[in-house]
């Protein structure tokens, strides 16, 4: 007998109280949470720990830097790692930690209208549960589909926790708004750099709202996953571009305009944040370290780590295991 999922709805009026349209949280998912379906859009960062994030049924593995934009009518529910779930000193980072957004149905209809641009408006329809494929078909055969992606660089958990402060504070209507636009603007920025299959889809629309983008996008995509899979190695801009299969001086010009920073400081921020998980999950010892996040002496990455994060590596795991 195949057993049948429980799938609580949620309303908007059960969120927007303090604002018409907008409401963000912090939280650390547990065991006791129901999956669930709603009528808003959800956009949710992953800030701490890992553990499963199951999509419209679907397991996917979810840890610190991956945003996911959950449309209207998308069942989803997280669940943390057994090692999230001890209380014991070493499991410190392992608390799985999320910051969400959601944005009520109408405000996207009301943006998309205000913008008048067709990409956005496609985005902003996605999300909106909005089907521009039904063919015909009934709605339990046409399953919509969510997005992925990676904060690698720290640029969307900087926006969500701007966004938050806004929220949490005197909630300045123009100030609250201008940080849930640069939100859906980085997650649209970022959905034109995603391969085909790092959309993680139930049908073809999120996959065709990505391949729908500009292709000026792909040699960056290329290169970016070559950096995610290679950065504790000698990387340089030259051994990257060849893997993306451009110069490297073309490269550099594309990166820039794609991400909005230098290939440098990117594989940089790449670097800091695998050392950064390092040092939270307590695992390896610090002078371990440096071959492990790309750099050859324990000068440099020292350097480095206390100019990006302002703390020594001491310092910051410290700070770590008091915060547990």
């Amino acid at each position: 007998m195949t057993s049948q999922r429980t799938i609580q709805h949620y309303m908007e009026h059960h969120f927007f109280g303090r604002h018409p349209d907008i409401y963000v949280q912090e939280a650390v998912e547990n065991l006791w949470l129901s999956e669930h379906d709603h009528d808003f859009v959800e956009l949710v960062l992953v800030t701490g720990g890992r553990g499963t994030h199951y999509v419209d049924g679907v397991p996917l593995q979810a840890e610190r830097g991956d945003l996911f934009a959950i449309p209207v009518g998308i069942s989803h529910i997280f669940r943390p790692s057994a090692s999230s779930l001890r209380s014991s000193r070493s499991s410190y980072g392992e608390r799985l930690e999320v910051l969400n957004c959601l944005i009520s149905k109408a405000a996207l209809s009301r943006l998309s209208a205000f913008l008048g641009d067709d990409g956005i408006a496609e985005f902003l329809g996605w999300l909106a549960g909005n089907s521009h494929h039904d063919h015909g078909q009934d709605h339990d055969a046409k399953r919509r589909s969510w997005l992925r992606v990676r904060d690698d660089s720290d640029e969307l958990r900087g926006l969500f926790t701007r966004l938050h402060a806004e929220y949490m504070g005197p909630a300045e209507p123009l100030s609250l708004w201008s940080g849930v636009l640069s939100l859906l603007a980085a997650v649209y920025r970022h959905a034109d750099l995603l391969e085909d299959g790092e959309v993680a889809a139930s049908s073809a629309e999120a996959a065709t709202f990505a391949r729908s983008r500009p292709s000026a996008g792909a040699p960056v995509r290329k290169a970016l996953a070559y950096m995610r899979a290679h950065y504790a190695e000698p990387l340089t801009a030259a051994v990257v571009a060849r893997a993306a299969g451009i110069g490297e001086r073309q490269l550099s010009r594309l990166f820039a305009a794609e991400t909005g920073r230098p290939f440098r400081r990117h594989l940089e921020a790449m670097r800091i944040d695998a050392c950064c998980r390092y040092l939270r999950e307590g695992s390896v010892a610090i002078m371990d370290l440096p071959p492990l996040v790309g750099y050859e002496q324990w000068k440099s990455l020292s350097r480095v780590f206390r100019q990006a994060m302002g703390l020594s590596l001491g310092e910051y795991r410290k700070q770590a295991m008091r915060n547990e």
